[in-house]
């Protein structure tokens, strides 16, 4: 994540335990690719990108920033 910025964020305890509850599951989902570990901050990055996407679909000025799409990342 090259061109990434650190962005601070604070959420309620009921978020960060959704986030939590999800990562045993997407351990075990094929279509979720992480290098390295699989943390709380990886499963909130995916929401983020999924809520984005929807959020796009469903309005209809699109974002001006240019929105290259997910890449799956290989496993280690």
């Amino acid at each position: 994540m090259a061109d990434s910025s650190i962005v601070t964020l604070r959420l309620p305890k009921s978020l960060l335990q959704r986030a939590d509850s999800l990562i045993p599951a997407l351990r075990t989902n094929s279509d979720i690719f992480v290098v390295g570990r699989l943390s709380r901050s990886v499963v909130l990055r995916l929401a983020v990108l999924r809520g984005l996407e929807a959020m796009e679909a469903d309005t209809p000025i699109r974002a001006t920033a240019s929105r290259a799409p997910a890449k799956k990342r290989a496993k280690r």
